[in-house]
């Protein structure tokens, strides 16, 4: 059966049997860019973008380890509340505002786009519309997502100001209190997606060509091995997801 290919803008065919297995080599390096022999052959690792079944344990256990993390915060005698969280009591009252108000901005930006009301989306022209009338409807979705862009700024200044306001009106230990959870919050969030990455890392990395046998044991395995390797794996694991950004340009 031949593989069924779509046009991409200008970039060639691209053979949908193979969209969403994207593939790749890591050839591991060490200090000096100098390639790490074993067997006396350079050590060459393989990745492919991990599916929805993985995925979904990937998930699983960011969560336990957000979960876990969130858990130890909340005890201030713990060493990640003591090596982690600031010491918010001498800083200044508009200093702990401006972190709450950071810290939250992700929500509210998300809130904003989706509380303005869209303009008109622009009508596609046919298939077979002049190139000026196409030329015209590029134009036209430019100018579509920029009026976007321009009333989601507007309302997401008009909810930061709102909220800097209720934000002057609360007591020194509500501030502290809202600080807290806003760190704790940003550093779970910033725990999940890591582990997230490594574990789609480690589920994605082979010791095969054919991809049949994973290239760490388990995860423990990967977990302690050098920060430097894990983080080659998972930088050249995540280049791999990118590049399926090319099918958008």
């Amino acid at each position: 059966m031949a593989p069924f290919l779509f046009y991409n803008g200008g970039k060639g065919m691209i053979d949908l049997e193979t969209l969403f297995r994207w593939k790749g080599e890591l050839h591991v390096k060490g200090k000096n860019d100098e390639p790490i022999l074993v067997d006396g052959k350079p050590l060459v690792l393989y990745q492919r973008v991990v599916g929805d079944a993985d995925i979904a344990v990937a998930r699983t256990n960011a969560l336990k380890a957000s979960r876990k993390l969130r858990a130890e915060l909340r005890d201030k005698k713990s060493d990640s509340y003591f090596a982690l969280v600031p010491d918010y009591t001498s800083m200044d009252e508009s200093v702990i505002q401006n972190a709450v108000l950071l810290a939250e901005s992700m929500d509210f930006r998300r809130g904003a786009r989706e509380g303005i009301q869209n303009p008109k989306v622009p009508k596609e022209p046919k298939s077979d519309a002049s190139i000026e009338d196409q030329e015209k409807y590029m134009t036209a979705l430019e100018d579509y997502n920029k009026e976007i862009e321009k009333r989601t700024s507007t309302l997401f200044n008009d909810i930061i100001d709102k909220r800097r306001k209720e934000l002057t009106k609360l007591s020194r230990d509500q501030l502290e209190d809202l600080f807290v959870t806003s760190i704790t919050d940003s550093l779970c969030r910033a725990e999940m997606l890591r582990i997230f990455n490594f574990w789609c890392a480690y589920l994605g990395t082979f010791s095969d060509e054919k991809m049949a046998k994973r290239a760490f044991r388990n995860y423990a395995n990967f977990d302690n091995s050098s920060t430097e390797l894990k983080n080659m794996i998972a930088s050249n694991y995540m280049a791999l997801e990118i590049g399926g950004e090319d099918l958008k340009n």
